[in-house]
């Protein structure tokens, strides 16, 4: 009777170097609403970010993640771009008579720089490709819910600057109501 047995597969002998590079990536745009000039309100939305706890990078503004995630908010280009980290190795079962000719296709796929049979690397990919998913997707929901923090924040600087364009502001309140701010502005023109 055969034992299957816990092993541990290289991720690059089970998925191409094309595969590797889009697995874990993800990037998505949104929309600023000039409420002032394009320019500002990028301005605007890139201090609430920093204020939110982000990081000024060369690639954008990068929010707070997990170790091995990423998401850095382009505020030129109006997009998010997330990023998580691949697996280096691929956890399955294997029954204890195949392992040693598995052992030999993986050191084969190392030393060649190629992958292994299809049947292993297509159920890898399947399998790392929901993995990703669902992490992309908690990245995504977690970026998301700062960033929309930050556009509403800018939203609001950017209302009152305008006020101020129209007149003297002589008061200013804010009220929120869950999703639904209200901002109260008075101005003496």
């Amino acid at each position: 009777m055969s034992r299957s047995y816990r092993i541990n597969i290289p991720v690059e002998v089970l998925l191409t170097n094309d595969r590797l590079d889009k697995l874990g990536r993800f990037s998505m745009p949104f929309d600023l609403m000039q409420i002032l000039s394009l320019a500002r309100m990028q301005e605007l939305l890139k201090q609430a970010l920093l204020r939110a706890g982000g990081n000024d990078t060369a690639n954008g503004v990068a929010l707070p993640c997990a170790d091995g995630k990423t998401a850095v908010v382009d505020v030129e280009n109006l997009k998010i771009r997330l990023e998580v980290q691949l697996p280096d190795e691929f956890a399955t079962s294997a029954y204890e008579e195949s392992i040693p000719r598995l052992k030999e296709q993986i050191q084969n796929a190392l030393d060649k720089g190629t992958q292994i049979d299809s049947l292993w690397s297509d159920y890898a990919e399947k399998a790392i490709a929901e993995d990703m998913a669902r992490q992309l997707r908690d990245l995504a929901l977690a970026a998301r819910q700062t960033l929309n923090s930050a556009i509403k924040e800018a939203y609001s600087e950017a209302i009152k600057e305008k006020a101020a364009q129209l007149g003297s502001v002589s008061a200013i309140s804010e009220s929120s109501d869950g999703s639904t701010t209200r901002i109260r502005i008075e101005v003496s023109v």
